[in-house]
């Protein structure tokens, strides 16, 4: 049989008959708790046994004390006793007395020598533990007298009065003291000698058990105003703002205990104050105390609501009973129990928080519960009269590191927020790079695949304006109608485009001048008349005598555009279109009955390709482009647009734009309408073409040569040289800008090189922005791809025109305007 001291098989090596018991969880916080207690135990009593040394409390040494006897005097509750000698210091309930009364003392000292010997000066009678309320003669004279005839509260203060040296005799001396006390009764000893002497130990007693807790408390009071502003500022900081009021409580009432004569309260009513001061402060610590540790104790929970409720009807029916002191006997035990379950809550903080601030909360609050016992005990006499109180300087340090602590919290929240604030923005610029780069590609896809697309359109536009113009009269001639159809479609969606690649470009200027608006609004009516009745809607335009001062050509396209877009999408009802008086400005408003644009979609409306209700993109319905040509436009010439529509209703948009006199207005130029020759508009004229796609290139060709000219067709540079150098006469050139050696303004200088003052046209299917700011800076006549046949002719006659001096036709800005030259 084995021996029960036998090794083990544990890998430590460890006798399992020697085996150290194993402690759980609780028992293990038990012994914490055990520990934090005896470790604020030691440091309050080291404390307590060290402040006495910091005070001299020795009288003169000529001053010699040779007998103190003592009476309690008869008032209207208590009987008076006889004189019976004590020692000073003094505390009634160590002898077996009540803490409160009216007491005499009669005390008996000499002086050895004349008091002028030690020296000149006032001599002073210093006494560390007075009761507010007293009277004291020297020798029969009445040295002080303060009664407060309400009553007595008998806490005790340090006191220093000078005393004329005529006052103190050679030998005998009597000093009488009367003390009236509400609680703590007793008396230190009196200390006499010069003021001088005795002065700075008074400075000292009066420092370490008056303006030091006091000092301590409004600090803290002032750090609690702090903490709930910020509370105030951030409600969502509950934390920060309930530890402010605990602690601004706290420090109110730990203030008041060093109010020279008290609260101006009844002796009852200042006790039950008190009470429900600190149980309301113990309750609100246990909250915090498990908001801290994030555990919520049920029973416990009901028991801080209990004494939250309870204690101050309870202390209050005891006061109006006459029995306020002896309710506060009871209920202080009962808080300083209730502390014990918090400082049990808070052993898990230092691990939590870590650092001095989270042990200092731990240690805080076993001293405040070592410092409630010694005050308890102090308010019950068992305690001598020359201590303290501690907990007014224990709560302010114990909220102290709690407000480190939680302040730690929230300033590593900022700094977490901030983190993330960074983060966010350094995600904001690259998000918003990437942005600027998609749109940047964005531009350049739509500008190479609007150049793509325009030179076949254009070829094809050409070629079908010949085709209809031959099959006229034929049984064709309706297949090129529809034929001719779709390609002005098609140049609908790319002429768009442009518009919007000429406003991102800036290559539009706005040129703001007096525009009478009911002609404006008539003349877009008019063009949009046939689609309305169509449709059976009422078109209807007010009439208004209103100038509005803008860019004519822009205005114009904006209100265009949201007539047309209102006739578009109403099926039923019409579209009432007007101008309304506002002041300095005017709003330029398009009413219509359709199915109006629910919120979420009212800024959707204005991106490029949206399309409300047509997910089939039927172009009959638009192409998505016409608002956000409005919205462009109205950027550029700062004319806010704006729009209200309640869905089953309708919409109403509105430009406010500023207003012009109507004086102001000009009155228009007429201008003589260019001609379109029929037939052979072009005879006997020599045009030259220089395009790098043979498709438009032909069909130029073709079209020109229908017109009766004379064409010679290259495609670079380097062929235009050399077709230069064996012609002799050109009256026209048209070239496309991106050629395949170079460019159109290239091809322009080498022609006028040979033929000055050459008429010259550019042509051209690029809408980049960087293309179109170049053409504008130049001055280049232009034409964009694609363009209609009756266009073409138009701008040439506009050109030979102006060449033979026909200014009355035009003028070279309308040439040379990137803007006015789409035909």
């Amino acid at each position: 049989m084995a021996s029960p001291l036998a090794p083990s098989d544990s890998p430590n090596g460890q006798l399992d008959g020697l085996r150290a018991p194993v402690l759980n969880g609780r028992q293990r916080k038990m012994l914490a708790l055990l520990g934090w207690l005896l470790l604020a135990t030691v440091i309050s009593l080291t404390s307590w046994a060290l402040a006495p040394l910091l005070v001299d409390r020795a009288s003169d040494e000529i001053v010699q004390f040779r007998d103190i006897q003592f009476r309690m005097l008869p008032t209207d509750s208590e009987a008076g006793s006889d004189w019976e000698a004590v020692t000073l210091p003094d505390t009634w309930p160590a002898r077996g007395l009540k803490g409160r009364g009216v007491g005499a003392y009669d005390i008996r000292f000499e002086i050895e020598a004349p008091p002028k010997s030690r020296g000149a000066g006032a001599w002073a009678l210093r006494i560390d533990r007075l009761s507010f309320q007293h009277e004291i003669r020297l020798n029969g004279f009445l040295v002080r007298q303060e009664i407060d005839e309400q009553g007595a509260n008998g806490r005790p203060l340090a006191y220093l009065m000078q005393i004329p040296p005529e006052m103190l005799r050679v030998g005998d001396n009597r000093l009488e003291i009367v003390v009236h006390h509400g609680s703590m009764g007793g008396l230190s000893m009196p200390i006499i000698g010069l003021a001088t002497q005795v002065g700075p130990g008074h400075r000292a007693q009066v420092f370490l058990t008056e303006v030091l807790p006091l000092t301590v408390n409004v600090v803290s009071a002032a750090f609690s105003l702090f903490l709930i502003l910020i509370w105030v500022r951030r409600p969502s900081e509950t934390a920060l703002g309930m530890l402010g009021l605990l602690s601004l409580a706290v420090s109110v009432r730990n203030a008041s205990y060093y109010l020279p004569h008290g609260m101006s309260l009844p002796p009852e009513v200042r006790t039950w104050v008190y009470v429900v001061a600190q149980n309301t402060n113990t309750v609100l610590l246990g909250g915090f105390a498990m908001a801290m540790a994030r555990q919520r104790w049920p029973v416990f929970e009901r028991l801080l609501w209990a004494m939250l409720i309870g204690v101050p009807l309870g202390s209050g029916l005891a006061a109006a009973l006459g029995y306020a002191a002896e309710a506060r006997a009871l209920i202080y035990p009962a808080l300083i129990g209730l502390m014990l379950p918090t400082l049990y809550l808070l052993l898990k903080v230092p691990r939590q928080y870590g650092g001095l601030a989270g042990v200092g909360m731990v240690l805080g609050i076993a001293i405040s519960l070592v410092a409630a016992v010694h005050d308890y005990l102090r308010l019950q006499g068992i305690v001598s009269v020359m201590d303290t109180y501690w907990m007014t300087l224990a709560t302010p340090i114990t909220l102290g590191f709690y407000s480190v602590v939680v302040t730690n919290r929230f300033v590593q929240a900022i700094g977490t927020v901030e983190q993330y604030a960074a983060t966010l923005e350094a995600k904001v610029v690259e998000r918003t790079a990437e942005l600027e780069a998609a749109n940047a590609a964005k531009g350049h896809f739509l500008a190479a695949a609007s150049h793509d697309l325009r030179q076949p359109v254009a070829a094809v536009g050409l070629l079908a304006g010949l085709l209809r113009e031959k099959l006229k009269g034929s049984l064709l001639a309706d297949l090129t109608v529809r034929l001719t159809q779709a390609v002005r479609s098609m140049e609908g969606l790319l002429s768009g485009l442009l518009d919007l690649s000429r406003l991102e470009a800036g290559a539009i200027k706005p040129h703001p001048q007096p525009v009478a608006m009911h002609d404006l609004l008539q003349r877009i009516a008019t063009h949009e008349a046939e689609s309305a009745k169509v449709k059976g809607l009422q078109m209807r335009v007010h009439p208004t005598r209103a100038v509005a001062h803008s860019d004519p050509v822009l205005l114009e396209q904006m209100v265009r555009n949201l007539i047309g877009n209102a006739v578009r999408y109403t099926s039923k009802g019409g579209v009432l279109v007007g101008v309304r008086s506002q002041g300095s400005h005017l709003s330029i408003e398009v009413w219509d009955t359709g199915g109006g644009i629910a919120p979420k979609d009212q800024k959707r409306i204005f991106e490029d390709f949206v399309q409300l209700g047509n997910p089939e993109r039927n172009q009959a319905r638009g192409l998505g482009l016409g608002l956000g040509i409005v919205q462009r436009a109205s950027r550029l010439m700062d004319h806010p647009i704006s729009l209200d529509s309640r869905l089953g209703r309708g919409t109403v948009f509105r430009i406010r734009v500023p207003r012009a006199q109507a004086q102001q207005v000009a009155a228009p130029t007429p201008q003589e309408p260019v001609q379109v020759v029929e037939g052979k508009p072009l005879t006997e004229l020599h045009v030259v073409v220089v395009d790098d796609d043979e498709a438009v290139r032909t069909a130029l060709r073709l079209r020109l040569k229908e017109w009766g000219a004379h064409v010679s067709a290259v495609e670079s540079l380097e062929d235009l040289d050399e077709l230069l150098c064996r012609v002799m006469h050109i009256d026209l050139l048209i070239t496309d800008h991106g050629l395949c050696d170079g460019n159109g303004l290239q091809a322009i200088e080498m022609c006028r090189a040979r033929h000055a003052n050459l008429p010259a046209l550019v042509v051209t299917g690029d809408t980049s922005a960087e293309h179109l700011k170049t053409l504008m800076d130049t001055g280049a006549p232009v034409l964009h791809k694609p363009f209609q046949a009756e266009g073409l002719l138009r701008v040439i006659q506009l050109l030979l025109s102006v060449k033979n001096g026909a200014t009355g036709t035009a003028g070279d800005s309308e040439l040379t305007s990137p803007r006015c030259s789409s035909a």
